[in-house]
């Protein structure tokens, strides 16, 4: 039996979980917002520069105007032992102005990418960028590095 968590449960299957390739997608309050965090498996050979190139290739195919700086690494979490890419970019979904904040980085001990993403429909504030370095700063990781059982 494979167990798998979730915020509001653990879910018990027969079988192996071949990908986890879930979002998860927070609504914010003052100032209104929305953070992202999404997930996916790396093959060994994949390297983090090339995926996050990868992604903000398959986004300029998504929407206009796409803008972005150049990825910069990062220190993440608590201890700021975790390495990240950082990436700010604004684009247009649909007639829908996005900027956002994001950084994508392998889940300690595995090959696993995920990519934090905060993002408003309004250009991003001093509070806005006050409030992201927070986030980056207070990541801490609850899954062990070998399975998907949060300790």
């Amino acid at each position: 039996m494979t167990s798998y968590y979730i915020n509001e449960a653990i879910l018990w299957f027969s079988g192996d979980v071949i990908q986890d390739s879930t979002i998860n997608m927070l609504r914010l309050s003052d100032p209104d917002a929305a953070l992202i965090v999404s997930r996916g498996q790396m093959h060994i050979e994949d390297e983090l520069s090339a995926q996050v190139e990868q992604q903000m290739k398959k986004l300029e195919k998504q929407v206009k105007d796409l803008r972005y700086t150049p990825a910069k690494k990062v220190l993440l979490g608590i201890n700021q032992q975790t390495e990240g890419l950082e990436i700010h970019s604004q684009f247009l979904r649909g007639y829908e102005s996005v900027c956002q904040c994001q950084v994508a980085f392998v889940l300690p001990g595995s090959r696993i990418m995920m990519a934090v993403t905060y993002a408003r429909a309004a250009a991003l504030t001093d509070i806005d960028i006050a409030r992201w370095e927070e986030i980056k700063k207070n990541l801490r990781f609850r899954m062990t590095p070998d399975t998907n059982i949060v300790e």
